[in-house]
C-alpha cells in the first residue's frame, strides 16, 4: 500500500518550507498500517490490519507482505494438513471454489491424456498438490536495510532503547533526564553522548534542530527522499522496522500531554539513519541508491508452471502441448495468491455450516422459551412456565460466557441474557483506595462521569482500618520491587530477607493452592474488605441515570417480565505473574474486571427515582425486583456476588439460593474446561476440577492459567431461544436481541456498531497472532521483558515492543487450541433493516462487504439463513447439500 497524498507536486522538488508542509500528511498517509496498540496494563484486543479495512481481505494479503512481509491467510501447508485429519472436506473446498471462482467451474471439461476431467476435480487436484505458494516478503524496506544493514540494525537498537527509555514513565530506577520536556527534546539533548553511536553518528547528531517536524524535513533532503509517494513510502517503511514501538506511539500521539508522537519517533530513526548514511552518500544520494538495489518483485510460479507439476503429481505424461495450455489456461483463474483464501473459505465454511445447521434446528420458542432446557442431575423442579423465573441473570457476551450460562439453565428455570459487560455504564472508576481513575469502557467509548467507590453509611472506620492495611501491604510489596531495580540493594535484600523468601517462594512454586490460602487468610486479617457502594448520584444527575437505566434496559431487551432478582454478572481474571493478566478480564470495560460496572448498573436501576422515571416511559420494573451486581472469575469459574449488604432482607434467600447454583454451575463449567488445559488432571470430577483450577489463578510459574477466548468464531445476535440447549464449545458471543420490539432498528445499530465491532477486535487478534506470531504476536512468555510499568514486554532490552498475544495464549506447544477463522456475525432480524444499517455504518460496510468477516441472518425463527454478499442476500447452502451435525454446536 503506497499512498500519494492528494495534490502532491511533480517535477521540480519544492523547496523545504514546502516539504515540511506536506509531512502531517505523509505521517498520517504512512500510519494507516498501524493499529493504535494500548499499553499491556489496560491490554485491549485491536484488528492490527485495521488500517487496510477499507480494502478487501484479497487485497490485503498482498499489502501486508508488500509493507509488514506478513501473512494473515494460514499456511497451505498447515491447511492441507487440516483436510487430512478431516477438519476440511472436499466439498467444503468445492463450494468455496463455487463462491470465489464460478465462471472457472462453469468450464468445458478437459482432455488430458485419453481422460476427461471436470473443472472443480483439477482445481481441487491443484489445491490439493499444487505448488505451494512462497512465503511473503517485505518490500518496503528503508535504505539502510537495503545499502547497509548493519546501519539499519543500528537505528533500530537506537530507537528500541531510547523509545523504551521515555515510555518508561519513571518506573525505573534512572529515569531518562529531561523526559519531563518531551521525548524528542529529550532524545536531541543526549543522542551525542550516546556511547553507543559511532563517533561520526554522534557529530552530525549535534546539530539537529530544535523542532521534530523541522528535524524529520532535513534528514529526509539529507537522503534525498522526494516528496509526494517515495517519502511516503520511506516513512512506512520506518514505520515497519518496528511496528510494535510505532503502533503503541501512534496510541500515544492520541493523547493530551504524552510529549510522544509518531513526527518526533519518525525525527528519530531518520535522522540516524541519514547520519549513519551521511559518509558513503553523501548529497542525498541514499535513497536513490536504495531504490536501484531494492530488486525485483518476488517470483511467483505462473500458470504453465503450475500446470506442468499438477500433471507430474496426477501421474499424467501423455497431455498434448494444447491440453497443457488449457490446464494452464484453468489454473490461471485461479490465481495461485487467491488459493490460500479458497482454502480459508473451506476452513470457515466447515464450522459455520455447522453451527448454522445446529441453530436452525433449535425448536421455535413455546411458551415455556425462557424456562431453559430440561433439568439436569441434581435440579429443582422447574417452577410452572407462566410464572416468574426464580432468578434472571445478565452475563457479558464473552464466549467465556457462554458455558456458565448453559450449565446455570441445567438446573432449573434461570433466565439468561448476553449483554456487553459493561452494562452500558461508561464510566472512569475510582476505587476505595483513591489515586488515578481507571477507565472502564470499550475503546469505543469515551467516558464523561467518574464514579467513586466510598464506604457504606457507617463503615468509615472500618475502611480506614482496610486502607491504612492496604498501604502498608503495598508498601511493603513496593520496597521490594524497588530494591530488585536498584544497583546494590539485591545483594542486600538477598542478605537480609533471603531466609524467608526462599522458602516463601518455594511454597508458591510447589503447593500454589496452599500458599494461596494463606496469603487470601493472611490479606483479610489485615486489611478486610469493608462494606462499600458506588457514589452514582454524585457523578450522575437524576436525568441522566434515568437515560442510562432506559439504555440498558433497552439495550439487553429486558423491558419486562422482570424475576425478583436480577443478576448483572461481570468477570474478571485470577492469576499471579501474569503481564497479560489484562488480556484475560473485560474487553468491554477497558482490559478491566467488571464488577464496577456491575455495581454502578444496579445502583441505577435500583435507585426508586430512576424506576419512577422509567415507569412513565413503559419501563415497570416491580417493587420486588432486585437488581444485584456479581462478577464471574472466569479462571476459577467461581462467582461471586457483590454489595449483598445492601440486600433488602426479603431478598437473602433469592440470593442464597442462585449463589448455591452459580457455585455448582461453575464447579461444572470447571470440569469441562479441565479437558483442554494443559497439565489438567483427566477426566476430574467438578471439586477437583474446581480446585485445580483455584491452583491455576495462584500459581505464579503457571503459562497457562485459562484460553481466555481462544477458540471465538462467531457472535450470535439473537433472543437466547436460539442458542438455548446448545452447546456451543464456549466459541459464541451472545448478545441477546429480539427485533420485535425495536421496528426502527436503533438498538440493533448499537450492537452492530459496537458490541459486535468489538468481537471482531477480538477474533482478528486471535486470528493474526495464530496465522503469524512472528509479525502479530508477543512470542513466548519464557522470555518477555516487562518494560515500563505495565506498558508491554521486549524480547531482551533491544527488541520491538512485541504486540498481540503471547504464544501461550493460543497453543500448549503441541497443538494450536485456537482455529484462525475470521468472525461469523449471525443476526435474527429483518433483511431489509440491515441492509440499512449496512448502508449507514462505513465500519459495517468495510467488515461485510470487504470480507473481513461474514454474516448471515435470517427474518424469524424456522426462515432459512442467507448469506450478506455485496451483491445481495444469496441463500446460506451448506457444503455438500447436508446440514452439517459436527461437534462445534452439540445438543446439550
Amino acid at each position: 500500500m503506497t499512498v500519494t497524498p492528494a495534490g502532491t507536486a511533480t517535477g521540480t522538488a519544492p523547496p523545504a518550507t514546502a516539504r515540511q508542509d506536506t509531512l502531517p500528511a505523509d505521517i498520517a498517509a504512512a500510519a494507516q498500517l498501524l493499529a493504535p496498540t494500548w499499553p499491556l496494563a489496560d491490554f485491549i484486543a485491536v484488528n492490527p490490519l485495521a488500517g487496510l479495512q477499507d480494502r478487501a481481505f484479497a487485497e490485503a494479503v498482498t499489502s501486508a507482505a508488500d509493507l509488514l512481509g506478513a501473512r494473515i491467510t494460514p499456511d497451505e501447508t498447515w491447511l492441507r494438513a487440516a483436510r487430512q485429519r478431516g477438519r476440511i472436506t472436499d466439498d467444503d473446498l468445492r463450494a468455496a471454489l463455487e463462491r470465489r471462482f464460478p465462471a472457472a467451474l462453469r468450464q468445458r471439461p478437459l482432455t488430458l491424456g485419453s481422460d476427461r476431467h471436470e473443472p472443480a476435480g483439477l482445481l481441487l487436484a491443484d489445491l490439493c498438490h499444487g505448488i505451494p505458494a512462497p512465503p511473503p516478503r517485505r518490500r518496503a524496506r528503508t535504505a539502510s536495510e537495503i545499502l547497509a544493514p548493519e546501519a539499519a540494525r543500528l537505528v533500530d537498537t537506537h530507537t528500541a532503547q531510547w523509545c523504551a527509555a521515555y515510555l518508561d514513565d519513571g518506573q525505573s530506577s534512572w529515569p531518562m533526564p529531561g523526559r519531563e520536556r518531551g521525548f524528542y527534546p529529550a532524545w536531541r539533548n543526549l543522542a551525542p553522548h550516546d556511547m553507543l553511536l559511532p563517533r561520526p553518528v554522534r557529530a552530525r547528531l549535534r546539530d539537529l534542530p530544535d523542532r521534530p517536524e523541522q528535524a524529520l524535513a532535513d534528514a529526509l533532503a539529507a537522503l534525498g527522499v522526494p516528496p509526494g509517494a517515495p517519502r511516503v513510502r520511506c516513512l512506512q517503511a520506518h514505520l515497519a522496522c518496528l511496528p510494535g514501538f510505532a503502533s503503541h506511539i501512534r496510541w500515544r500521539g492520541q493523547r493530551p500531554g504524552s510529549g510522544i508522537d509518531l513526527t518526533a519517533y519518525l525525527a528519530l530513526r531518520v535522522s540516524v539513519e541519514a547520519a549513519a548514511l551521511a559518509a558513503a552518500h553523501p548529497h542525498g544520494t541514499a535513497w536513490t541508491a536504495a531504490a536501484g538495489h531494492a530488486g525485483a518483485p518476488q517470483a511467483v510460479p505462473g500458470p504453465v508452471d503450475r500446470a506442468h507439476h499438477l500433471l507430474a503429481a496426477l501421474g499424467i505424461g501423455d497431455a498434448a502441448p494444447a491440453q497443457r495450455a488449457a490446464l494452464a489456461a484453468l489454473l490461471g483463474r485461479v490465481p495461485l495468491e487467491q488459493r490460500a483464501l479458497v482454502w480459508l473459505d473451506a476452513y470457515e465454511g466447515h464450522y459455520r455450516d455447522e453451527l448454522l445447521g445446529a441453530l436452525a434446528r433449535t425448536p421455535s420458542p413455546g411458551p415455556d422459551a425462557n424456562a431453559g432446557p430440561a433439568p439436569g442431575p441434581g435440579a429443582r423442579p422447574r417452577p410452572d412456565s407462566a410464572a416468574r423465573p426464580p432468578a434472571q441473570v445478565v452475563c457479558c457476551i464473552d464466549t467465556r460466557s457462554e458455558g456458565l450460562r448453559r450449565h446455570l439453565e441445567s438446573l432449573g428455570g434461570y433466565q439468561t441474557l448476553g449483554f456487553a459487560g459493561f452494562f452500558a455504564v461508561a464510566m472512569n472508576h475510582r476505587d476505595l483506595a483513591g489515586g488515578a481513575a481507571r477507565v472502564q469502557s470499550p475503546a469505543l467509548v469515551t467516558p464523561r462521569h467518574t464514579v467513586t467507590e466510598r464506604p457504606s453509611h457507617g463503615q468509615r472506620r472500618a475502611a480506614g482500618r482496610a486502607l491504612t492495611g492496604r498501604r502498608a501491604m503495598a508498601a511493603a510489596e513496593h520496597s521490594v520491587h524497588a530494591a530488585k531495580s536498584d544497583l546494590l540493594a539485591p545483594f542486600v535484600l538477598a542478605e537480609s530477607a533471603g531466609w524467608l523468601t526462599g522458602p516463601l517462594a518455594a511454597a508458591r512454586t510447589l503447593a500454589p493452592h496452599a500458599s494461596g490460602a494463606i496469603r487470601a487468610w493472611w490479606t483479610r486479617r489485615v486489611a478486610p474488605a469493608p462494606p462499600t457502594e458506588m457514589a452514582i448520584e454524585d457523578a450522575f444527575t437524576v436525568a441522566e441515570r434515568a437515560a442510562t437505566a432506559e439504555a440498558v434496559l433497552t439495550l439487553m431487551s429486558l423491558t419486562g417480565g422482570f424475576a425478583r432478582l436480577v443478576v448483572l454478572c461481570g468477570h474478571r481474571a485470577h492469576t499471579d505473574n501474569n503481564p497479560y493478566q489484562a488480556a484475560l478480564h473485560c474487553g468491554a470495560c477497558g482490559g478491566h474486571p467488571g464488577g464496577p460496572n456491575a455495581r454502578a448498573a444496579a445502583a441505577l436501576l435500583n435507585d426508586p427515582q430512576v424506576r419512577g422515571h422509567l415507569a412513565g416511559r413503559g419501563i415497570a420494573i416491580p417493587d420486588d425486583t432486585w437488581f444485584l451486581p456479581a462478577e464471574h472469575d472466569t479462571t476459577t469459574d467461581t462467582v461471586t456476588l457483590l454489595d449483598t449488604h445492601l440486600l433488602p432482607a426479603t431478598h437473602r434467600e433469592d440470593a442464597r439460593r442462585i449463589a448455591a447454583d452459580l457455585r455448582t454451575a461453575g464447579t461444572r463449567l470447571a470440569a469441562e474446561r479441565c479437558a483442554t488445559l494443559p497439565g489438567a488432571p483427566a477426566g476430574p470430577g467438578p471439586r477437583r476440577a474446581a480446585r485445580h483450577t483455584r491452583s491455576r489463578a495462584r500459581d505464579w510459574a503457571q503459562v497457562f492459567p485459562e484460553w481466555g477466548l481462544a477458540g471465538n468464531a462467531a457472535i450470535v445476535i439473537a433472543p437466547r431461544s436460539v442458542t438455548r440447549g446448545l452447546d456451543l464449545g464456549r466459541r459464541v458471543f451472545l448478545h441477546d436481541y429480539d427485533h420485535g420490539p425495536d421496528p426502527d432498528g436503533a438498538v440493533l445499530e448499537t450492537i452492530l456498531t459496537a458490541p459486535l465491532v468489538v468481537a471482531h477486535w477480538i477474533n482478528s487478534q486471535y486470528y493474526f497472532t495464530t496465522v503469524d506470531p512472528h509479525t502479530f504476536g508477543a512470542g513466548t512468555k519464557a522470555l518477555h521483558n516487562v518494560v515500563g510499568g505495565g506498558l508491554g514486554v521486549m524480547a531482551g532490552h533491544t527488541s520491538d515492543l512485541l504486540t498481540g498475544l503471547p504464544w501461550q495464549s493460543l497453543t500448549d506447544g503441541r497443538d494450536v487450541h485456537h482455529e484462525p477463522q475470521r468472525l461469523l456475525a449471525v443476526v435474527q432480524a429483518p433483511l431489509r433493516t440491515l441492509d440499512t444499517l449496512i448502508a449507514r455504518h462505513t465500519v459495517l460496510q468495510r467488515m461485510f462487504c470487504h470480507d473481513w468477516a461474514a454474516l448471515a441472518a435470517r427474518e424469524h425463527p424456522g426462515a432459512p439463513w442467507h448469506r450478506h454478499t455485496p451483491a445481495g442476500w444469496q441463500p446460506w447452502r451448506p457444503a455438500g447439500g447436508g446440514t452439517g451435525d459436527g461437534g462445534s454446536a452439540r445438543g446439550s
